[in-house]
């Protein structure tokens, strides 16, 4: 086997994933202005999902041992990290077990090589947007005072909220540009979901006493607008042949308006 063979067993090939690794963090850092307890979650963050791939590649592999030295060494070097947290940040272990089912879903969904089922999205996607709420509640010294802080905590939750809505229409969207671009329910499916969210946050800024969120409204229209573009944006160009580049470059620039919406929230 060659170096650059052994090299690339130890990088992650899902470009996509580290847009939704990093933004739900971004925004959990942005929701409390920054503690030092969020700077071993970070890391700690990045060394598991390090973990988590290389266990996802060495299920499919059928535990080929090929694939066992990155699995070992990120879980070694997760394991160490957890253990900073833990001392820093203890009341994030609740945490723990719903992190684990997820984590078990997905692995469940890689040993049958469906990892690009859109279920497996779901999944994925839903475990990286709660890590939002995650960091910030290490960004205060207990779970009490995290969430007994308001509208802080309500807006948390809409953001991970909003963190999930884009990313599983992301994937949606994706779909119809490459692996189903020839598919009309996915079209439908990916312009539908966004319409559907479109609504859902002009629904908020036209209800300001709506249970989604205190202060929800005050940015209700920007988001609103945000997924009336992407909206848009399905619809002119699912079915279209897009270079993966163009399309990685698209994301990105939605990822930062997403940010700066989350930052204009504060």
């Amino acid at each position: 086997m060659s170096t650059g063979t052994r090299r690339a067993d130890w990088i992650p090939k899902q470009h996509g994933a580290w847009a939704m690794l990093a933004v739900p963090f971004v925004a959990g850092v942005i929701l409390t202005g920054g503690s030092w307890r969020q700077v071993p979650l970070g890391l700690f963050w990045l060394a598991g999902y390090l973990a988590f791939y290389a266990g996802g590649v060495w299920v499919r592999a059928r535990r080929r041992a090929r694939y066992r030295p990155p699995l070992i060494g990120y879980a070694a070097l997760a394991a160490v990290l957890g253990v900073v947290v833990m001392a820093t940040s203890t009341h994030l272990v609740v945490w723990l077990p719903g992190y684990a089912v997820l984590a078990a879903a997905s692995l469940w969904f890689s040993s049958r090589r469906r990892d690009r089922a859109l279920a497996n999205d779901a999944v994925t996607m839903l475990g990286a947007c709660l890590f939002c709420l995650v960091t910030y509640q290490a960004g205060f010294g207990s779970a009490d005072a995290a969430w007994s802080s308001r509208p802080a905590a309500d807006h948390a939750v809409a953001v991970a909220v909003l963190c999930f809505g884009y990313f599983f229409g992301t994937a949606l969207y994706v779909k119809t540009l490459i692996r189903e671009r020839t598919s009309a329910a996915y079209r439908q499916a990916s312009i539908g979901y966004h319409a559907a969210w479109t609504l859902l946050w002009t629904a908020a800024a036209l209800l300001p006493s709506a249970p989604v969120s205190a202060g929800v409204s005050a940015m209700g229209w920007p988001v609103a607008a945000f997924f009336a573009v992407l909206t848009a944006r399905a619809a002119a160009l699912a079915g279209r042949r897009i270079r993966p580049m163009h399309v990685g470059l698209g994301e990105i620039a939605a990822c930062v308006v997403l940010l700066i919406l989350v930052a204009r929230w504060q």
